[in-house]
């Protein structure tokens, strides 16, 4: 299970309590998704992550190379603009590599190269893509299908509850939560319930 960060749906010192409580109970991954800080911000958020997290939690870094660099994440999530104008200078082998994706055309390209994951979404419909449609399970089926035979774990993501996640996970490798984990006041019972 992935968690993806939004510190502006917690208070700050709540922020940190949720991302070390989720690598406690079941979130394998956490996407530091806080695209408005500057560099020192990032650099000193993540070193204060990797505190408060499990050892084994992997820290990926959302959109930047050069914090991926000073702070030797685990690995770096690129939006699939960013990972389109890199990916001929993907080059590290050893650390994950995740690419957000909206569409079959979008999972086509960015199968042929050496990615670790590929995010999908919006699955369902989400406050946090409010007048957007969403994809589906259909959508999801034929993601899953264009992978098939590949070694790339697809993510699914967007408006993914407890109760439509056991069909989910039948079209996907795992999922990406945000917004139930980042305001939850209980997290623990929370990651549960999805799983």
């Amino acid at each position: 299970m992935y968690l993806i960060t939004n510190r502006h749906l917690c208070n700050e010192k709540r922020y940190l309590e949720v991302l070390e409580e989720s690598s406690f109970n079941g979130i394998e991954n956490i996407i530091l998704r806080e695209k408005d800080l500057k560099n020192d911000e990032l650099k000193k958020l993540y070193f204060k992550t990797r505190e408060r997290v499990n050892k084994e939690t992997k820290i990926i870094i959302n959109g930047n190379y050069e914090i991926l660099n000073l702070v030797d994440a685990d690995g770096i999530h690129m939006p699939f603009d960013m990972f389109n104008k890199l990916k001929y200078k993907l080059e590290y082998k050893e650390k994950i590599i995740g690419v957000s994706t909206h569409s079959i055309e979008e999972i086509i390209e960015v199968k042929k190269y050496s990615v670790s994951y590929l995010i999908f979404s919006h699955i369902y419909e989400t406050k946090c893509k409010l007048n957007l449609k969403p994809k589906g399970i259909s959508l999801l089926k034929q993601a899953q299908s264009e992978l098939n035979g590949y070694d790339i774990k697809l993510i699914a993501l967007g408006g993914i509850l407890p109760n439509n996640v056991k069909e989910t996970l039948n079209y996907c490798d795992d999922i990406a939560v945000m917004s139930s984990i980042m305001e939850s006041d209980n997290v623990k019972d929370t990651i549960k319930s999805f799983l």
